[in-house]
């Protein structure tokens, strides 16, 4: 039976649960298992900080960065990835961030290296809030790594195949950490998107491209789309809006955990899902979803998804969202740029996400 690639993943995640053992666990905060980011403690070097920790890949959208041959903006995608994790945290300071670029020759004959970590170092300059917080916390780009992996990668464009993963810590106080309950009453805030960020890939191009560019007969066939990536879309081209860099909301999460006290959610992989991670029983009521940019209808017009499956596979224009007190709201709508109040927190006797869209209620359970 073909299992569902969330499917895969959650049964790959569970097994390395189980190779994992709790001795190795032992420093972290036990509140962050599960969450988008991790704490750990350690009271005799930073006894009034928490690490924070997250990792994460760009995944499939480098495929579209070798079929156009731009490579200039790929790397903030892969800082936005574990940015936008610690930045659930809220007044987290971003301290170190490192890589590992696993490639094929002709990316490292060519010193396309170069072009992806000026890339990197562009979404690091997005992620100071060492001036927000007032400390002297500064992000710094660690140690990397390149890898030569001829053999076991390939792409549509010989030789032009490569891997980008990157994690960061953080520091946060422990302060900060204290009073971050979810619970009724609350608003919902969705922060907008600059578009699919690098989230739901392999469904967005097999669905919208044709595929042209793809030299590899056994994924060519893989793609029932329309549209060439050069293809006129809004303004622009298909290509240019799929290679939109991913947002990074470390300095606006920062700017409002100054002052309120919020509960922070990256909208990625799984879409509305992530609500879900909440550790309180609560419904996640979404009532007023913000519009989802052009991309994201034409992709369900060509793929034919059902709304359910739009919002579990993309962020359909929300990018992040903040859950804070219902007094609050308003004043951080101020600080924040594009967002709006999107639903609230009720009553439940289990941890669900409810989307009220086309006159329908879309549940959405577990992660």
């Amino acid at each position: 039976m073909n299992q569902s690639y969330q499917e895969r993943e959650s049964k790959a995640v569970e097994a390395i649960k189980k190779a994992i053992p709790p001795s190795l666990k032992k420093d972290m905060l036990k509140e962050s298992k599960g969450m988008f980011a991790e704490l750990f403690g350690n009271s005799e070097v930073f006894p009034k900080h928490y690490i924070a920790s997250a990792i994460d890949s760009v995944g499939t959208k480098t495929i579209l960065s070798v079929a156009m041959e731009e490579y200039g903006t790929i790397g903030i995608d892969c800082v936005a990835m574990s940015a936008n994790d610690l930045a659930t945290l809220g007044s987290v300071s971003p301290f170190l961030f490192m890589d590992c670029i696993s490639c094929q020759s002709e990316i490292q004959e060519k010193a396309i290296t170069g072009d992806i970590v000026k890339g990197m170092s562009k979404g690091l300059e997005q992620c100071n809030a060492s001036n927000i917080l007032k400390n002297s916390v500064r992000i710094n780009f660690g140690k990397g790594e390149t890898a030569s992996v001829d053999e076991l990668l390939s792409s549509p464009k010989p030789g032009h195949a490569f891997e980008i993963v990157g994690s960061m810590v953080g520091f946060i106080e422990k302060s900060k950490i204290k009073n971050k309950t979810i619970k009724p009453g609350q608003k919902i805030i969705a922060l907008q998107s600059s578009g699919p960020h690098s989230n739901g890939y392999t469904d967005l191009r097999h669905h919208l491209l044709n595929g042209d560019f793809e030299t590899r007969g056994q994924f060519r066939k893989k793609y029932k789309g329309n549209f060439s990536l050069d293809d006129k879309f809004d303004g622009s081209t298909i290509g240019k809006i799929l290679l939109e860099p991913t947002m990074i909301y470390t300095a606006t999460m920062a700017r409002i955990s100054k002052n309120f006290n919020v509960v922070g959610f990256n909208n990625t992989g799984y879409g509305l899902k992530n609500l879900n991670r909440a550790k309180e029983k609560a419904e996640f009521r979404i009532y007023n979803p913000l519009k989802p940019q052009p991309i994201f209808d034409l992709i369900q017009r060509e793929s034919r998804f059902t709304d359910e499956q739009m919002y579990k596979t993309f962020n359909m224009g929300m990018g992040f969202f903040v859950v804070c007190n219902k007094e609050d709201a308003e004043d951080i709508l101020d600080i924040a740029k594009d967002a709006d109040v999107v639903g609230e927190v009720r009553r439940s006797n289990k941890t669900i996400t409810i989307l009220e869209k086309n006159n329908k209620k879309i549940v959405f359970e577990g992660y």
